[in-house]
């Protein structure tokens, strides 16, 4: 994990995603808000090109998620993608 961390140059990202939580807030909520910030995303492993579109990166991330979750065995299930989660009945499955 280490490894695959300064690889992927963690140490130079970390803490540079662009916000304006300085100008915004008061220093101690500030760096807090920094702090849980997170860095851009790393996306290598789904294999895309670089200016892969949403859609393309979300299938990507489904397919890891599915072939990961079957992986696991039993127990784990895979409802779907963009399935909505809220309060009441839940929609049929038909």
């Amino acid at each position: 994990m280490l490894v695959l961390q300064i690889e992927s140059g963690l140490h130079r990202r970390q803490g540079k995603a662009v916000t304006n939580f300085d100008a915004t807030l008061p220093a101690p909520q500030s760096d807090l808000a920094i702090n849980l910030q997170k860095d851009p995303y790393l996306f290598g492993f789904l294999g895309l090109e670089d200016q892969a579109r949403e859609r393309e990166i979300e299938k990507a991330l489904m397919r890891h998620l599915r072939d990961f979750l079957l992986e696991l065995g039993v127990g784990f299930a895979f409802v779907g993608n963009q399935y909505r989660l809220g309060r009441g009945r839940p929609p049929s499955l038909s």
